[in-house]
């Protein structure tokens, strides 16, 4: 992207928009499904132990905040990588990114699990379909529009999560839950609610997404940064509130290894239950679907600009809609669920080349005070040099920490996939890259905004 195109666009998403995509990219169904199996581990110290989670996914994520206010740019990872760490590196990262697609048939699969729950007769498989469907439409019609759904959407999830806390607050006996000496507070000792952080940390970082949209945003080095610092207060709220009432409301051996859904069966009317089941687990999983299929646009329209993939691949409609990006994310995302197959294993077990990516991406963030320092003195949130390589040393320790505790669950079959992967992608970029086809436009990354 070149900086006479640079200049042409003034972006749609403000801070409150970016904010609620944030908020709806991260609460998934998780914070409903793993609370249980956490308590399991760590006893009523569950509600810390999401605490810590939380933290440590804002550690993780606060070198991509730190540089979203150096300067204003589209593509997210892809573009950092490239313009900082190398056209090859760039191009190995986006190709990787494409196993990402994967993701749209998990959402669809739980969509239909959690209506059958409520409604044993409905036909789940339909209702993953249709909102697939549904939110593909959405997202035709531009980026602004699928951000006005997701500001509804994402209030009426925070609404439900906060209606079960509020409800569970006047039921539950809150003083095991505060006394760190008992005997079921750290249940199973340092071991166990280590193992409870590194469970829930997934659920806390999916806001960093929020800067593929960098491109539609307005006043990018104030709104994005903000944007994300502001969801960590919310996921505070949230899933230590949901956490701690769960442990509470029912005994600890009852709840352990359960869904929330359990607790709010007890805590809640059967109208207002209803209401938590739509609002909760089932509208996590719409704003994340929704969501989702924006932060995928960006990346790849940038890259199919750089020559990465056919330039069709960045074809856009009059509003604004990635059509060529979108309807692939919708095959890819059907395919899997019309013919009944199971991708969880493969897309939660890309653990090495997602660890890979990060380090890549780490690596690529501690240049920004050479190549970029005027913009680096100028930068919002601006720091010494040696703060920042500190935040950077701490953020790739934590993540290297989560890296490792995933990949020590890949069984032989799924490291060879892992490392095949690696290969391919580092292989396409090479060649691609060779063969002239290519032509990154560095400087125009880095002047954008």
């Amino acid at each position: 992207m070149g900086k006479d195109e640079v200049k042409k666009e003034e972006g749609v998403l403000g801070f409150t928009e970016l904010w609620a995509i944030g908020i709806g990219q991260v609460i998934g169904a998780g914070v409903i499904t793993l609370i249980g199996p956490a308590i399991g581990l760590t006893g009523y110290s569950a509600w810390l132990a999401y605490f810590v989670a939380v933290c440590l996914g804002a550690i993780t994520n606060l070198p991509i905040i730190i540089f979203s206010s150096v300067t204003k740019y589209s593509g997210g990872d892809y573009s950092i990588i490239t313009m900082l760490g190398g056209q090859k590196a760039g191009g190995m990262y986006i190709v990787g990114f494409s196993l990402q697609t994967l993701g749209m048939s998990l959402f669809a699969t739980a969509l239909g699990w959690y209506v059958n729950s409520m409604f044993p007769d409905a036909n789940g498989m339909i209702v993953g379909i249709f909102f697939l469907v549904f939110f593909y439409f959405i997202n035709m019609m531009g980026v602004a529009n699928m951000a006005r759904a997701q500001k509804i959407m994402s209030a009426i999830l925070v609404g439900s999560l906060l209606l079960f806390i509020f409800a569970g607050a006047r039921k539950g006996d809150f003083t095991p839950a505060f006394d760190f000496a008992g005997s079921e507070f750290f249940k199973g000792g340092s071991k166990g609610f280590w193992a409870a952080v590194m469970l829930l940390v997934y659920s806390c970082q999916g806001y960093k997404y929020n800067v593929n949209y960098g491109a539609q945003t307005k006043n990018a080095t104030r709104n994005m940064p903000l944007s994300m610092l502001a969801v960590v207060p919310v996921l505070l709220v949230v899933y230590c509130g949901a956490a701690l009432i769960d442990s509470v409301v029912l005994p600890i051996e009852t709840v352990a290894g359960q869904p929330l859904t359990l607790a709010a069966g007890e805590i809640l009317p059967k109208t207002l239950f209803y209401v938590f089941m739509f609002g909760g687990p089932i509208m996590a999983l719409l704003t994340t679907m929704n969501s989702s299929y924006g932060a995928m646009c960006g990346p790849f329209l940038k890259a199919s600009k750089d020559g990465w993939f056919p330039d069709k691949l960045g074809a856009v409609n009059r509003k604004g809609g990635a059509y060529v990006v979108l309807t692939i994310q919708l095959i890819v995302g059907l395919i899997p669920v019309l013919l009944g197959f199971s991708v969880k294993t493969i897309v939660n077990n890309m653990m090495l080349i997602t660890s890979v990516y990060n380090f890549l991406l780490f690596y690529s963030l501690t240049r920004v005070p050479q190549k970029m320092p005027v913009k680096w003195a100028k930068a919002r949130m601006h720091m010494s040099n040696p703060l920042y390589y500190f935040i950077l040393a701490v953020a790739f320790i934590v993540q290297a920490a989560i890296g490792w505790n995933s990949m020590r669950s890949l069984t032989p079959a799924l490291a060879v996939f892992n490392i095949a992967a690696l290969i391919i992608c580092f292989t396409y970029a090479i060649v691609r890259h060779r063969s002239g086809k290519t032509h990154v436009d560095t400087e125009g990354m880095i002047e954008l905004g």
